[in-house]
């Protein structure tokens, strides 16, 4: 994310992908400067874009967590993330992704999820005066990221309640972090499908014996071929998104993209444009277009 803080780079960005006559929203961190937020917001309502943000990286750097049993730190860490929201209104964004904490001991992951609900009710009520949805993107429990909510069908279990009285609330679903959770990706799918609005296709090795073991964003190849070590191919990008339509989603739209990590001196375009293609030849291969 070399980007994430350069305002005026990232809009260059976006105007340059508005001319690829491919994309339909955009995920992208957050402006404070005033022009920059009229930018962007211009640029959504033109081109009809769904914009969304993560809070996840702010959250990371200032050590907050809206799961932790330390009523200090929940407290300052939600009202962190509602100050985020009308940023995220005068963008424009009509999602913000909101992250659960790190996980915990297990005798403490009942309580902690139990805050965790407290907290999300508390940012879902904020959110809706904006009219803003929050999205959850559970990540893996043991492999990697070692979050709170990670497998899915804890995850669902814990969601739909929450779910059912804050309904401006949708599953985010990676499928690098159900890969690394060890759950069968199209029984994933089925668990959260009343709840997804968003997909995103990772990459990731999950072979805990090499080296670039984890959820490390990797790329998808280059075209023709997207040969890679890791376990994504076109066509199994393009079972999943069938699969995903098939099921009752919570929302008219689900939104999917490529997700791969751009680092300090990457070629971003070709990044870019190799992940776009990936994303063309899913939609090429998908069986119900």
């Amino acid at each position: 994310m070399p980007y994430l803080d350069d305002e005026k780079r990232v809009l260059g960005v976006i105007d340059r992908l508005r001319g690829f006559d491919f994309y339909h929203g955009v995920e992208m961190g957050v402006f404070y400067d005033k022009e920059n937020q009229k930018k962007i917001r211009r640029i959504l309502e033109e081109d009809q874009w769904c914009g969304v943000t993560y809070s996840t990286p702010y959250m990371n750097r200032q050590g907050f967590d809206i799961s932790s049993l330390d009523p200090e730190l929940r407290k300052k860490s939600v009202e962190f993330e509602i100050s985020l929201l009308p940023v995220a209104a005068e963008m424009g964004l009509s999602y913000v992704g909101v992250p659960s904490g790190p996980d915990t001991a297990p005798e403490k992951r009942e309580a902690a999820k139990e805050v965790l609900a407290d907290s999300f009710a508390s940012i879902a009520d904020a959110a809706q005066k904006y009219g803003i949805s929050l999205l959850l993107e559970p990540l893996d429990r043991y492999a990697h990221k070692k979050r709170l909510l990670g497998p899915m069908d804890e995850t669902c279990e814990w969601f739909a309640p929450v779910q059912a009285a804050h309904p401006n609330m949708y599953i985010h679903w990676d499928s690098a972090h159900e890969k690394l959770g060890g759950i069968d990706l199209f029984q994933s799918l089925d668990l959260c499908e009343s709840f997804l609005q968003r997909i995103h296709l990772c990459n990731c090795i999950d072979d805990k014996t090499h080296p670039c073991f984890g959820d490390l964003h990797m790329e998808v190849g280059q075209p023709p071929l997207f040969e890679t070590e890791g376990f994504l191919t076109p066509e199994l990008g393009a079972a999943l998104l069938d699969h995903a339509v098939q099921g009752k989603t919570g929302v008219d739209t689900v939104y999917v993209s490529v997700e791969v990590l751009g680092h300090p001196g990457d070629d971003l375009w070709h990044k870019e444009y190799c992940s776009r293609k990936f994303l063309e030849k899913c939609f090429e291969l998908m069986k119900s277009r």
